[in-house]
């Protein structure tokens, strides 16, 4: 078989194709990420959108004792988005290349959060869900605003980096399944998304969108929206059954089951080596799969021990599945 480029590679994947070997995409990556998303005003200990967060060894929420704004109508006033025409978005591609590799995907990270996790980090859970009914005109403005945004960081990206991928997306679900109802996902935010899909593609990059939970019918209308990449819908029986309705039509960045038996305390070897054999053979037998075990939480010899097995069996199986 000829030898081809980690990039190349990594795109027949990223396309519904049978690649020469399993792309990971924690390694295969050259990675842009704007640093305005996570700086902080040491004055006033908040982000840009007025949020607070507590942070650990397993990552950051935002503080339960800080709202940035108390009612949506309220957004004008407390969220002040970066100017990105005075981003140094030179200087950021650069550092990414010094520490990348020519020969890796380039992947332009849109943003974490989203469309609709921006207004419930800032009003909390609670007056983030009623205001999709208690002020749904002043959600909407929120919402097309930060659409806009959004957009434009597409159009800086695909400027000054050129990403053969751009993730956006959303935490629209958890464990248990979607936080919303199909209708109100589909009048208050896939036409703003498509939106943003649309401007990906204009700068010929495919679209990774990020939902880390339980899809169910959000697979359906990702899809329709021209998704190219769902990245960690959660393994179950509706993503296989997602899977073999679409084909290679579905492709997915995960694959390994964060609730399984694998990622238990104390799990064995082999029961983890498993697991990753499992994601590949269910989610990318036939192509379309690039592997993600999804970050293997904390800092402990447990979890330091799973990432070392995950990524060995990545190299070795996933290597050796498609020669057979």
């Amino acid at each position: 078989m000829e030898e081809i480029s980690i990039r190349e590679n990594y795109l027949l994947a990223a396309r519904g194709e049978k690649p020469h070997w399993v792309p990971s995409f924690v390694e295969d990556c050259n990675v842009l990420m704007p640093s305005f998303w996570d700086e902080i005003d040491p004055e006033t200990d908040t982000d840009f959108m007025n949020v607070k967060w507590a942070a650990d060894e397993f990552g950051k929420m935002p503080r339960g004792d800080w709202h940035a704004m108390e009612e949506v109508s309220e957004w004008r006033e407390a969220i002040k988005f970066p100017d990105l025409a005075t981003f140094d978005w030179e200087g950021a591609v650069a550092q990414v290349m010094e520490n990348g590799d020519p020969g890796k995907l380039n992947m332009g990270m849109i943003n974490t959060n989203g469309l609709f996790l921006i207004p419930i980090n800032m009003l909390g859970w609670e007056e983030g869900l009623c205001s999709l009914y208690s002020d749904p005109d002043e959600l909407d403005a929120f919402v097309s605003k930060i659409t806009d945004f959004l957009i434009e960081i597409v159009h800086y990206e695909g400027k000054y980096f050129n990403p053969d991928i751009m993730v956006t997306g959303d935490d629209f679900a958890s464990t248990c399944g979607p936080f919303i109802s199909r209708e109100a996902f589909q009048e208050r935010y896939k036409p703003y998304l498509k939106k943003i899909n649309d401007a990906i593609h204009e700068e010929g990059a495919l679209v990774e969108f990020h939902t880390c939970g339980n899809c169910q019918w959000l697979i359906d209308e990702y899809i329709e929206i021209g998704v190219d990449i769902v990245q960690l819908p959660m393994p179950n029986d509706a993503l296989m059954e997602s899977k073999k309705k679409y084909g290679k039509r579905l492709v997915m960045t995960g694959g390994w089951d964060r609730h399984g038996k694998a990622a238990e305390m104390g799990a064995s070897e082999e029961v983890v080596r498993e697991s990753v054999r499992t994601a590949i053979d269910d989610y990318g037998k036939d192509g379309g799969l690039i592997f993600w075990d999804g970050g293997i939480c904390g800092t402990s010899e447990d979890a330091k021990n799973k990432m070392e097995w995950v990524m060995d069996e990545l190299h070795t199986y996933g290597k050796a599945v498609y020669q057979y």
